[in-house]
C-alpha cells in the first residue's frame, strides 16, 4: 500500500509574486515615462541654451537604501527654433559633438550642474541614480547597473543614464547611452596611484583599444589631449588697491573729476588660481608619438591656448561697500535736526517751525531771484565748510551762478532696451540720467558720506532742501 502523501507538506513556489527587485525595476520605468525620456517624446536637441540648469527628482526604496533618481538639462533658449530632424541619429549625433566639445573645457570649473557629468562629457541633459550611502560593494553595483539597463530598454530611453558609486567624494560614476546601432560607456575611475601604462599616450591608447576587445582590426584611435598648468596662492604676488583720495574736500581747488570718481576694484586679489591650457582637439594617434621614453607632445606646438580663472568665494569690492552702506541709511532713524545738532543750537522745540523757514540758500545768486532775496541768516554752521560747500551746491544748481562752470548737459540721455522691435525705457531699473540733477546729487551724496560721515551727508541734504524749498515757494524752475 502506497503511503499516503500529505499535500500541505509539499512545497510550493508561487512564480506570480513580484520581488522587491522587480519593483524596483517598475519603479524606475514608471518615473522615465513620467518624465518623457522615452527616444519618442523626449525633447529634441535645441540649437542654443542658456546657462540655467532645470531638474526633476524621485525618490526610490530598495532594500532599505533611499535612493534619488533625477534629471537634469539645460534650459533652452526661448524663442529659437528647434531643428526639424525627429531621428534617432540626432541624438547620437549630439552626444558624439558634445563629447568633442568637451575636450577644451575639460576639468575645468563646474558649469553649474548638481554634477561633474555634464562638464567632463559635455552634456546637456543626463540622468542619475544616487543612493543616500555610498555603494562600495561590487555584487550591489552590478545589480543596480542591471536594473537601470534593464529599465532603459524596456523605456527606450533618450537621454544618458548614470549611477553615482564608491565614495560620494571621489565622483565616480558608470553612466551609458544606446540605441539600435551604438552604444556609448561614461565610465570614470579613481585612482589612488597612477600606473605607468597610464601615465603616456602609447599606453593609453593600447589599454582603450584592449577594453573594446574588437576580433578585427580597428581603425587608428582620435585622440584629444590637454595640458594644464595652474597658479595657484596668488597671495604671494603684489595686488595694488585702488585707492579714491578726499582730494575733492580740499577748500584751494575743487576738482569734479575727483568728486565724480566713485570708488571701485577689489580690496584683495580676487582671482583664486590661474589655469593655461594647452589644448589639440583631435587628432590621429599616429600623428604624434609619446612613451615612457619619449614625447613629440609639446604645450608650445599646440594649436589652441585657454586661460581659466577661478575666483574666490567672497571678496569685498570698494564700490559694493559704498553702495551698501549708502543703503544702511534707510534702517537709521536719527533726525536730520538731532545729527546736525540743530535742535539745540537753533533753540528749536518744533523742528517743522523751522522747516517752513528756509533759512539758508544759494539761490540769493540766481539773477531771477534777486529782487526776492532774502537777508534772514542764521548763524548756523555745518561740519561742511562754506568755501567747500558753495562748490558742491553750485555743481548740483549750476543755474545758481552766472559763470555755469558745471552746466547740465544740452541733451539728457536716458538708457532704452530694445524689446519687439520697439524701444522701451528701462523702468525696471531706478536710475537717472547720467548728468542730471538726480545723478549729481547721488554721487555727491555717496563721496560725502563715505569720506566725512553722517554729518557730512546731513549737512548736504539739508542745504539741497533748503534750496528746493526756496525755488518752490518762488516759482523757480529746477533744470536737469
Amino acid at each position: 500500500m502506497n503511503e499516503e502523501i500529505d499535500e500541505y507538506d509539499i512545497y510550493h513556489q508561487d512564480f506570480t509574486t513580484v520581488s522587491e527587485w522587480e519593483v524596483f525595476i517598475a519603479r524606475v520605468e514608471e518615473i522615465l515615462n513620467d518624465w518623457r525620456l522615452s527616444k519618442s517624446t523626449v525633447p529634441k536637441p535645441a540649437k542654443e541654451y542658456t546657462k540655467k540648469w532645470i531638474g526633476k527628482t524621485e525618490e526610490i526604496l530598495f532594500q532599505g537604501t533611499k535612493f534619488v533618481l533625477s534629471y537634469h538639462a539645460l534650459e533652452p533658449v526661448k524663442n529659437v527654433e528647434i531643428p526639424e530632424e525627429t531621428d534617432d541619429k540626432s541624438i547620437i549625433r549630439e552626444l558624439h559633438n558634445s563629447l568633442w566639445d568637451s575636450t577644451t573645457c575639460f576639468m575645468d570649473d563646474v558649469d553649474g550642474s548638481p554634477f561633474p557629468v555634464s562638464a567632463w562629457y559635455g552634456l546637456r541633459r543626463y540622468i542619475m541614480l544616487c543612493s543616500n550611502i555610498p555603494l562600495v560593494e561590487g555584487n550591489l553595483i552590478k545589480l543596480i547597473m542591471s536594473t537601470v539597463n534593464i529599465a532603459f530598454a524596456n523605456v527606450d530611453c533618450g537621454v544618458p543614464l548614470f549611477v553615482k558609486i564608491r565614495e560620494h567624494w571621489q565622483h565616480t560614476y558608470l553612466g551609458f547611452y544606446e540605441d539600435s546601432e551604438h552604444k556609448v560607456s561614461f565610465d570614470t575611475i579613481h585612482l589612488k596611484r597612477i600606473s605607468n601604462q597610464c601615465s603616456h599616450l602609447s599606453g593609453l591608447v593600447s589599454l582603450f583599444k584592449s577594453k573594446i576587445s574588437s576580433p578585427v582590426a580597428l581603425d587608428a584611435v582620435l585622440v584629444s589631449a590637454k595640458f594644464s598648468y595652474e597658479l595657484k596662492d596668488l597671495d604671494a604676488f603684489v595686488w595694488k588697491k585702488t585707492t579714491n583720495s578726499n582730494e575733492f574736500l580740499s577748500i584751494e581747488g575743487f576738482d569734479v573729476k575727483k568728486l565724480i570718481e566713485l570708488p571701485f576694484g577689489s580690496e584683495k586679489n580676487p582671482i583664486h588660481s590661474v589655469s593655461l591650457n594647452a589644448i589639440w582637439p583631435r587628432f590621429r594617434e599616429s600623428a604624434m608619438v609619446e612613451s615612457s621614453t619619449f614625447s613629440e607632445i609639446d604645450a608650445i606646438m599646440a594649436p589652441t591656448w585657454t586661460i581659466t580663472l577661478k575666483m574666490r568665494d567672497n571678496f569685498n569690492c570698494q564700490l559694493s561697500e559704498l553702495i551698501n552702506k549708502v543703503m544702511d541709511l534707510l534702517d537709521n532713524s536719527n533726525l536730520l535736526m538731532d545729527t546736525l545738532g540743530l535742535s539745540k543750537s537753533l533753540g528749536i522745540i518744533n523742528p517743522l517751525h523751522k522747516i517752513t523757514e528756509a533759512p539758508i540758500t544759494i539761490s540769493k545768486l540766481v539773477k531771477a531771484a534777486i529782487g526776492q532775496g532774502r537777508n534772514n541768516r542764521t548763524d548756523f554752521k555745518g561740519p561742511i565748510a562754506d568755501d567747500l560747500l558753495m562748490p558742491l551746491l553750485y555743481y548740483i544748481f549750476p543755474d545758481a551762478v552766472e559763470d555755469d562752470e558745471f552746466s547740465y548737459p544740452q541733451q539728457l540721455e536716458v538708457e532704452f532696451k530694445q524689446a519687439d522691435g520697439e524701444q522701451r525705457l528701462c523702468s525696471y531699473v531706478k536710475t537717472s540720467p547720467e548728468g542730471g540733477l538726480v545723478w549729481r546729487l547721488s554721487v555727491t551724496a555717496a563721496r560725502l558720506y563715505d569720506a566725512g560721515g553722517l554729518t557730512y551727508l546731513a549737512h548736504l541734504w539739508y542745504e539741497f532742501a533748503q534750496e528746493l524749498q526756496y525755488r518752490w515757494e518762488h516759482r523757480i524752475l529746477v533744470p536737469g
